[in-house]
């Protein structure tokens, strides 16, 4: 049964459709003349000596014009937000949104300190690309189908890094947003896992030096 693009609005959880309304809004307010792009652009000569903080939040809203690169970005925000969203941080369970707005933050936070460095000024590719890491890296063999080909889950952001060399596109935001959904997938994921067989190896350890 097909779902109407209603019906699908209406089923998306609650920070997935809160960026997807950004950044269609942010769009629209630049196609229509009503804010103007270097309003939005990170830079952080005038976030520290004009104060003007929120291109901290505005450099994530917009995605380029109305175009098909557009509705390509919008595509990979919403697939892979909400897959990420509804699969592991279900908002219908206590807490679970506080977590994804964690996830989100960590990912907006490393980025603009990668900025101060690199100059980058719209980041909100770099953020759905994150996502999409991590997404790809929660069921990494999982078969999925891109284009017809038949590859594994953890194939995909490489794949689509693949694609923007071959249109010769600036790889740069896809290379930062693999580098930081990596960080967080190595804080959430090993590093628990080898602290707790260190915890463990030194209770054990604890243990037989006692008896001794």
């Amino acid at each position: 049964m097909a779902v109407s693009p209603e019906e699908w609005f209406k089923s998306l959880p609650p920070v997935t459709k809160a960026y997807l309304c950004g950044a269609v809004g942010t769009t629209a307010a630049v196609t229509f003349g009503l804010i103007g792009i270097e309003s939005l652009y990170l830079n952080f000569d005038l976030v520290f000596k004009k104060f003007q903080i929120w291109r901290l939040v505005t450099c994530f809203m917009f995605f380029g014009k109305f175009s098909y690169p557009f509705i390509f970005q919008m595509f990979i925000l919403g697939r892979y937000f909400n897959l990420v969203e509804s699969g592991y941080y279900n908002p219908s369970n206590p807490g679970k949104t506080a977590e994804m707005v964690t996830f989100v933050a960590f990912g907006a936070i490393v980025m603009l300190v990668l900025s101060f460095f690199w100059n980058l000024f719209f980041l909100g590719p770099a953020l759905s690309f994150m996502v999409m890491y991590v997404w790809s890296r929660k069921d990494p063999m999982m078969p999925i189908s891109f284009w017809g080909f038949a590859i594994k889950a953890w194939h995909l952001p490489f794949v689509m890094l693949g694609m923007a060399l071959l249109m010769r596109s600036s790889p740069v935001l896809d290379i930062v947003g693999i580098f930081v959904g990596h960080l967080w997938c190595f804080l959430t994921e090993l590093v628990p896992q080898v602290y707790f067989m260190l915890e463990k190896y030194w209770i054990s350890s604890d243990r037989i030096f006692w008896y001794r």
